[in-house]
């Protein structure tokens, strides 16, 4: 079943876009219903975009409020009080990221390396006749998070910002990896792969007349991260609702291939050979 979909006898490529190919296909629904899907798929479209972008968004409004803020000709208290407010909201998360803090460290260092390129690697990667104003405008207009990070979150930064990987272990965290000369590329790359929509697995459907049944079968394109089981058990549920027949998924558990079955409000997990 492998780069083909099957529907009503027919090859075509994987669907990806689940929702709506239940609305359009699904012949049991009502008007009304299909309206509700059509409502729900298109907010999801609105908010692509913000989740593209959130850390840029977030160290934008952070790095320009403290300019703007910094400007103006503000009493002593008021000025106290956002530096106040303002570091509170930069503060680092233990445990997690804050995408403020982040954000605003990479910007920052953005105009400090279009401004004044310290070491000689900087002065190479730096154009030397763009003012940091035009870059930082540059990088906000034609930027995601993905290659913001990628092109912008520099091995000094990383270090700078402390960020390390842990894995869970029983109950405990245990620190995996360190941002040391071998370690911060991976790190990198593993904070690249869980923003924007690098969050989200990526499910298509295979097959939606699996066994001539009507039943769907879809396959999670597996990049390393195991599904968590009790939002998979929800989603098929959901899709079971949907649909109105069995629902089946494909995926990797623990290294091993497995089968997920959603049928009669149960999910059941199948290895596969």
């Amino acid at each position: 079943m492998d780069g083909c979909f099957v529907y009503q006898g027919r090859e075509k490529d994987p669907e990806e876009d689940i929702l709506l190919f239940i609305r359009d296909h699904n012949l049991q629904l009502a008007e009304w219903e299909k309206d509700l899907l059509t409502i729900v798929h298109e907010q999801a479209q609105y908010f692509i975009p913000q989740i593209e972008t959130k850390i840029m968004n977030e160290g934008w409004a952070s790095f320009w409020h403290k300019r703007i803020m910094e400007a103006l000709d503000l009493p002593q208290s008021l000025r106290l009080e956002f530096l106040v407010r303002h570091t509170q909201v930069l503060c680092p998360t233990p445990g997690g990221l804050n995408p403020y803090h982040i954000g605003m460290t990479v910007w920052q260092d953005i105009e400090r390396r279009w401004n004044e390129p310290v070491s000689e690697e900087e002065r190479k990667s730096t154009p030397a006749k763009k003012p940091a104003k035009e870059k930082l405008f540059e990088v906000r207009e034609v930027e995601r998070d993905t290659s913001f990070l990628r092109r912008y979150l520099t091995e000094a930064l990383i270090r700078e910002l402390n960020l390390f990987e842990y894995q869970s272990r029983g109950n405990d965290k245990v620190v995996s990896r360190v941002a040391d000369q071998e370690g911060w590329q991976a790190i990198k790359e593993t904070l690249i792969q869980n923003v924007g929509t690098g969050t989200i697995p990526v499910i298509k459907i295979e097959n939606a007349d699996y066994n001539n049944n009507r039943n769907h079968f879809l396959k999670h394109s597996h990049d390393g991260r195991d599904l968590q089981l009790e939002y998979a058990e929800k989603t098929l549920k959901y899709l079971r609702q949907l649909w109105g027949r069995e629902v089946l998924l494909q995926t990797v558990i623990n290294e091993k291939k497995s089968l997920l079955c959603f049928s009669e409000d149960r999910l059941t997990i199948k290895p596969l050979h």
